[in-house]
């Protein structure tokens, strides 16, 4: 009886929140306004450095607002003896990280380089890095050294919104759509942003890098610049 009861509240609960999130949903405030991506279309934002919006890679993460990294996670298979097989050479899957830190304005690469998946990347106050106890000096990552410091921070862990601020919005967000993909769904709220006069609407955060106020950061999308 007990069990029965409370999957009755839950359900009563969780009917309650559907509703409350769909009933908070609005209309579009600003129809004439064009997405970032009709303006990607139309040659009016152009893309620096690309993310798949389905998969969300490269992991892209600012050590500050003009240097920045990607890191890509795939698989390769390469030969290597198997003492079940009797020493033949069978195909093995090895997962590795491509690495790059690179400049957004200068388009400078300063590191470039395939990591084993166990090979994690840290940074210091500095900006220093440490890849495999090897220390890259800041700025310009050109000397290097074996490291003497402890690291305590993965580059991976660096979030976005912790050194970028978000661009300015002409107008309040809404919430345009709540799908019932989870116990609690998921909200899909629309920004209306502006960039140097320049107004458009987006589905997913958009920050501005602040060196150059033509440079901005989308979560789905990337590194981007208005023309």
């Amino acid at each position: 009886m007990a069990v029965t009861i409370n999957r009755f509240w839950c359900i009563t609960i969780f009917g309650a929140v559907a509703f409350l999130f769909q009933s908070c949903t609005g209309n579009d405030r600003h129809a004439n306004v064009l997405t970032l991506e009709a303006l990607i279309e139309n040659g009016e934002v152009i893309v620096i450095e690309k993310k798949d919006s389905v998969t969300l890679r490269p992991v892209i993460a600012f050590l500050n607002d003009s240097i920045y990294f990607t890191q890509t996670q795939y698989h390769s298979y390469r030969e290597t003896k198997n003492t079940k097989s009797k020493g033949k050479m069978v195909p093995e899957v090895v997962i590795e990280n491509s690495f790059a830190l690179k400049n957004i304005f200068s388009g400078i690469t300063y590191i470039s380089d395939t990591l084993d998946s166990q090979s994690p990347v840290f940074v210091n106050e500095k900006n220093d890095l440490m890849i495999n106890d090897v220390l890259f000096l800041a700025p310009d990552y050109t000397s290097k050294r074996m490291a003497d410091t402890i690291f305590t921070k993965k580059i991976i862990d660096i979030k976005v919104d912790t050194k970028l601020k978000e661009l300015d919005e002409f107008d309040e967000s809404v919430i345009y759509k709540w799908t019932n993909t989870g116990r609690l769904g998921t909200i899909h709220k629309m920004f209306y942003y502006q960039l140097n006069g320049r107004k458009f609407k987006s589905t997913s955060s958009c920050y501005l890098i602040a060196e150059n106020g033509n440079y901005f950061y989308n979560d789905k999308l990337g590194i981007l610049k208005v023309k």
